[in-house]
């Protein structure tokens, strides 16, 4: 377990950039999310599992996490994880929302945008 500990440390100090107006993962659902995570690597649980699997509300009118950051930290947690080394933090980019900032990390395709009621009931 003492060799998750940094991951674990970078997990608990991560800070996404907020954004309004466009879609964004609900904040407390990531941040439940991230505590799940926690738990798991304290427990010696693979989480590779638990990511591919999670799927995020998502806002438009209200405050959320900037979708890009969450996947591409995701995907980097699942790769330290697995022995990679952990990556260079680099201020936030604006870059398409489907491509990885480094090529050798893939991003987890189950993460999607989860519609709201009205969405739903009126599928627009």
């Amino acid at each position: 377990m003492a060799d998750h500990e940094a991951l674990i440390e970078r997990i608990n100090s991560v800070i996404f950039t907020p954004v309004r107006a466009q879609v964004g993962y609900e904040m407390g659902h990531v941040d439940d999310f991230l505590d799940g995570l926690v738990v798991a690597l304290r427990q010696g649980r693979p989480v590779e599992a638990l990511v591919d699997m999670v799927r995020f509300s998502t806002v438009r009118f209200r405050e959320g996490y900037a979708v890009r950051e969450v996947d591409e930290f995701l995907a980097s947690v699942v790769a330290e994880s697995k022995g990679a080394p952990a990556p260079e933090q680099s201020p936030p980019q604006e870059q398409s929302h489907h491509t990885p900032a480094d090529p050798h990390v893939e991003v987890p395709g189950v993460i999607e945008e989860q519609h709201g009621l009205f969405k739903r009931l009126f599928r627009r």
